[in-house]
């Protein structure tokens, strides 16, 4: 099926009652072990990566979107499922407006890393330029409302967030023009634990009261039963990203543990593609976690 629309794919997932897992890549090996979990399960499937790294300038080396956009648009080219590719959660609307013109089909400005949230009227002026200049190049925006909590896997420290308001959240949408709403309803950024209590009073209120498509992000931090509960209920897309990385850093180490790599031809270690091979390993691990997230997400046998 490869590449489709934004609105095409969530429409079809609210129809049919699955949400669509955005899963957010870091390499060519993470995109494609993404892809091919979703042809696996058969499932929509869409792909990215985090404006907010990418843009990092404290980053050692600058990197460019439009090299990102690129390669995430043959992969969706090449896939056999429905695939969108979305610039995630970028804090630099220079970096958004770029995204949208090298070709991602949904951009997202989301501050959500800066030590002060911004005053949501500046918020709303930001998203409401972002969209009008998005929107002339065809290209969808997701907001977001409401701040989530902010774990530190590093420090064991969680920074609290707030539930999303409905009139809030209703006067940011109609107000800023964008096409898709992150909303907070007790899932937590960065935290991977599945354990979070997601307020479903809450999320059924926005459900009935927000007329675009409602995205939760910090899916890691969601049980699967809760996951398929959203989904079910209307919840189009969920986010996800530090679970794929902590299940890739696992087996990497387990696989230093099992092999001693001084001892190994270090073509099987790396770039053969075969058994032995690290980034076979670390793929399968992804795979494994992206297939068993999309049927959480009532996605299964859901690609048209």
């Amino acid at each position: 099926m490869s590449r489709v629309s934004v609105k095409t794919m969530l429409k079809d997932a609210l129809t049919n009652k699955y949400a669509v897992g955005y899963f957010e890549s870091w390499s060519l090996e993470s995109t494609l072990a993404m892809v091919r979990a979703a042809e696996n399960m058969k499932s929509p499937i869409m792909i990215g990566v985090c404006g907010t790294y990418v843009g990092e300038p404290k980053r050692k080396y600058k990197e460019s979107v439009a090299v990102y956009q690129a390669m995430l648009a043959e992969i969706a080219h090449e896939a056999k499922v429905p695939v969108a590719l979305l610039l995630n959660e970028a804090d630099d609307e220079q970096l958004v407006l770029d995204a949208a013109a090298v070709g991602f089909d949904m951009v997202m400005f989301a501050p959500i890393f800066a030590s002060e949230a911004l005053p949501l009227d500046e918020l709303t002026k930001i998203q409401k330029r972002i969209a009008k200049r998005a929107h002339e190049m065809d290209v969808l925006v997701e907001g977001e409302v409401g701040e989530l909590p902010l774990f530190n896997s590093a420090t064991g420290e969680l920074h609290e967030g707030e539930v999303t308001d409905p009139k809030v959240c209703e006067d940011f949408v109609k107000e800023t023009g964008v096409d898709t709403i992150a909303v907070a309803v007790g899932n937590c950024h960065l935290k991977e634990d599945g354990l979070v209590t997601i307020d479903f009073e809450a999320l059924k209120t926005l459900v009935e009261r927000i007329e675009i498509p409602l995205v939760l992000h910090g899916g890691t931090s969601i049980s699967h039963e809760d996951l398929s509960k959203a989904a079910s209920m209307g919840v189009a897309k969920v986010n996800f990203g530090t679970g794929m990385k902590r299940v890739a850093l696992t087996a990497m180490k387990e696989y230093f543990a099992k092999n001693d790599v001084d001892k190994m031809d270090p073509n099987d270690v790396l770039g053969r593609g075969q058994e032995k091979d690290l980034m076979v390993i670390e793929q399968e691990a992804i795979m494994k976690y992206v297939e068993a997230t999309i049927k959480a997400l009532n996605g299964e046998n859901k690609a048209f």
